[in-house]
């Protein structure tokens, strides 16, 4: 919302600088994004007559003007503009003269021929962005007016961050609304004298709305002898200043009074107006209509049309159509002003992608009440600047008029809730200030009447919210934080929870957070085949937020390939965080655990620049998650199974005791290619309730033993489908006496093994807790394990 100061003075009056403007704005809530100065104080700038044209010799599209600005001597000017004619008066910077943007004019040559100025447009001066032509003065101005008289000083204008939950400050007297609380002024409202000359509207227009539910409110006025033609150049000036581009006087009015009062309307050329009738509907399947942008576009019955006896006129809330739009012949007019459901209007906003100021005002709510006043206002400027004449009363579909908010609240509660003492005075001011009105007031109790412009007020603590701000957050003690010891409270998860975040940063990995919210291409990239699981919301503010994410590791890999894109060459990271999966019935929340790495993690300083091979990467991977569970308590199994997420071949999922509760692989190519990821990156994705199942699980000590190992290796020649849980499985069904330990150590196809066929080499470590063991009982021990290995998986042992 871009606030003109000197507007904004007309509706109250306040001395500060811009700087405690924006202070006081920002503490009562209302963030003010940016200051910006339109326009200069113009010095050289002066009004210009153009007295001659003539061809330029050396180029078509410019001509050589002959301009008088207030000297004696007349200038000669190159320009191009299309809109330059005899008798205009434009604005002229002669040579010598420095424009708003730093550059200085110097006699130039342009084709061959001497300029010794500019005729300037609106972005040359610094008002604005149009370029489209000369700025066209006041034919009775005297040539040689210094430009800053005619244009006024420089206005100074904020930019404010207006939250979703007050669209009441989306206009300027919303906006002095607030100033008038916050420096104890007077609010001045427009007065609203309009003289009805012409016959009864209802001669003129009837209006039907077929569902009010999605319009609760519609009113229709009309006005004849209009005359279309430029707004007033303050009109002009303060929509400039606040980001819209003047049109015509009729449309400048309806931009204006959105503007001024925070309510969207609409005016339609009546003659356009088949059967004299507006029907308010949703629109028809496969119905067509071209907005006012000159886009034909397809409807939806879903969407809500303004419609006449034949065609739809207008998208309701959101544009108007070209048909029937004002144009320069246009002297009938029918003045639209409406609220509409809000959720209606941001989906068909969404869906025709189709954002317009009035879309913006109505997805967030329009005060119902004062959707007349508005009308009203507008029908007043018209007869003031376009010369209309009112036609007797107006159409007004209001069937069930808005019920007024009550909330009961305790004056005490409010002061603790805030945390500092605040009289029962000064928040019955601070009510009155806010035209909060107080019935059953006990000096206890009471009850809030909300204004009709409140929309966001509707619950006591929202009245607590009210108070700190006005009463000034600044103003609130700080206060050192207290906490109740609940000695009956369970806070073992809390705990487990922290113990598991302190093992994981010990493992060296270190934890990131994210929204919850994420998009459809993102998830697109790791899985398609899920899109019935993905819970979309039905209005999201924004399409980068628009489903909830149903993995942890779309976002944790997008983490890593930003941490990439800045020179971050290794990484290892986890996140802890919610999953949302649609099934029958609903939404399945879990809490889950993601790990992801990339880059020579798990090598040494001086085996850094070697390229990581994928082998690598998921053993790295795999270890992490093995010591991961290791430090919990648990034993975790892998078995080989394909998910989207993984190249294929090269995930596991991860199970315990014969329940799947994660899995773990190398990103597939496409998602790495999106963050230009060329080396493998791992990820894993585990159930966090199955990590925290044994956390305070005491493992029981052994007696370290004093006697020496000995040591053992079997390479074992097996079919290429049997994996290594099968082979750690009969070990530990063997159960060999004194095994201490034992570990997989080579994988091995290729010369010498047959094919079909692969090597998996074990070590083995045996020692004895009560005697130093002998070469021949290892021996014997191990040869028995040796012949059971082979004998159940019908291997044979490698030889050399």
């Amino acid at each position: 919302m871009k606030v003109p100061v000197s507007w904004l003075k007309e509706y109250v009056d306040f001395e500060d600088t811009i700087e405690g403007l924006s202070d006081k704005l920002t503490f009562a809530g209302l963030e003010v994004e940016a200051i910006e100065t339109i326009g200069s104080d113009f010095a050289g700038v002066v009004v210009g007559e153009i007295l001659e044209i003539e061809p330029h010799p050396g180029a078509d599209k410019l001509r050589l003007c002959t301009v008088e600005y207030g000297q004696e001597e007349t200038m000669r000017v190159v320009c191009g503009a299309p809109n330059v004619e005899v008798g205009g008066k434009y604005p002229f910077a002669p040579v010598g003269t420095t424009l708003p943007g730093g550059f200085t004019l110097k006699k130039a040559k342009i084709r061959g021929e001497v300029s010794m100025g500019m005729l300037c447009a609106k972005d040359e001066l610094g008002l604005g962005e149009d370029h489209s032509g000369l700025l066209v003065l006041d034919a009775e101005l005297k040539p040689g007016t210094p430009f800053v008289d005619v244009w006024g000083q420089p206005e100074t204008v904020i930019e404010l961050e207006i939250t979703p939950n007050r669209p009441d400050c989306l206009s300027m007297i919303g906006v002095a609304r607030e100033m008038a609380v916050l420096y104890g002024s007077e609010l001045k409202l427009p007065t609203l004298g309009i003289s009805e000359t012409e016959n009864d509207v209802t001669e003129e227009i009837s209006v039907e709305v077929q569902d009010s539910a999605i319009c609760p409110r519609y009113t229709a006025r009309v006005l004849k002898g209009a005359r279309v033609g430029p707004s007033p150049d303050w009109m002009q000036q303060r929509l400039e200043a606040a980001g819209i581009r003047p049109i015509s006087n009729v449309v400048d009015i309806t931009n204006y009074v959105m503007l001024e009062t925070g309510h969207p309307l609409h005016a339609f050329d009546k003659t356009t107006v088949a059967g004299n009738q507006i029907i308010v509907r949703t629109a028809q399947a496969g119905e067509k209509m071209t907005t006012l942008d000159g886009v034909e576009r397809e409807l939806t019955p879903a969407m809500l049309v303004i419609a006449d006896a034949e065609k739809a006129s207008a998208i309701g809330g959101v544009m108007g159509g070209s048909a029937s739009e004002i144009t320069e012949g246009t002297s009938t007019i029918l003045l639209e002003a409406a609220a509409f459901e809000t959720s209606s209007i941001r989906h068909t906003a969404k869906q025709l992608g189709l954002s317009t100021d009035s879309s913006y005002r109505f997805q967030r709510g329009v005060n119902t009440d004062s959707v007349d006043w508005a009308s009203r206002r507008a029908a007043g400027l018209m007869c003031e600047l376009a010369g209309a004449k009112l036609c007797a009363g107006v159409v007004d579909v209001y069937p069930q008029p808005k019920s007024t908010i009550k909330i009961p609240f305790s004056y005490q509660r409010i002061e603790n809730w805030i945390g500092a003492a605040i009289s029962v005075d000064k928040m019955r001011g601070i009510f009155q200030t806010l035209e909060i009105g107080l019935e059953e007031d006990t000096g206890e109790t009471a009850v809030a009447v909300v204004p009709g412009f409140r929309l966001d007020l509707e619950r006591e603590v929202d009245l607590v919210e009210e108070i700190a701000r006005i009463h000034g957050v600044d103003n609130i003690p700080a206060k050192t934080p207290l906490a109740k010891v609940i000695p009956t409270a369970d806070d073992s998860r809390v705990r487990a929870i922290s113990n598991l975040r302190n093992k994981l940063q010990g493992l060296g990995i270190s934890e990131i957070m994210n929204y919850t919210l994420v998009n459809n291409p993102l998830l697109d990239l790791f899985n398609k085949e899920n899109k019935e699981a993905r819970e979309e919301l039905p209005h999201p503010i924004s399409m980068d937020q628009s489903v909830m994410r149903t993995s942890l590791i779309p976002q944790l890999v997008e983490s890593l390939g930003r941490n990439h894109s800045r020179q971050v060459s290794e990484a290892c990271f986890y996140e802890l965080g919610r999953t949302f999966n649609r099934v029958k019935g609903g939404t399945v929340q879990t809490e889950m655990v993601s790990l992801g790495m990339m880059g020579p993690v798990g090598r040494g300083l001086l085996e850094k620049r070697a390229p990581v091979k994928d082998e690598e990467m998921f053993v790295w991977m795999k270890g992490a998650v093995e010591n991961l569970f290791a430090a919990q308590n648990i034993t975790a199994e892998f078995d080989a199974q394909d998910a989207p997420e993984f190249e294929p071949g090269k995930a596991v999922s991860i199970l315990l005791d014969g329940e799947n509760v994660g899995c773990m692989g190398l990103v597939n190519k496409t998602a790495r290619a999106e963050w230009r990821l060329n080396g493998p990156v791992a990820a894993a994705e585990i159930k966090l309730e199955a990590l925290l199942k044994k956390a305070f699980v005491i493992s029981k000590t052994e007696e370290l033993t004093t006697f020496p190992s000995m040591s053992r290796d079997i390479a074992l020649v097996l079919d290429e489908s049997v994996k290594h849980e099968d082979v750690l499985a009969l070990i530990r069904k063997a159960n060999p006496k004194d095994l201490e330990s034992f570990g997989l150590f080579d994988v091995y196809q290729g010369k010498g093994i047959e094919k079909g066929k692969k090597s998996l080499a074990y070590t083995f470590v045996y020692r004895s807790a009560r005697q130093t063991l002998t070469d021949k009982k290892v021996n014997k021990v191990h040869q028995k394990l040796s012949d059971f290995l082979c004998k159940q998986l019908g291997a044979s042992l490698r030889e050399g």
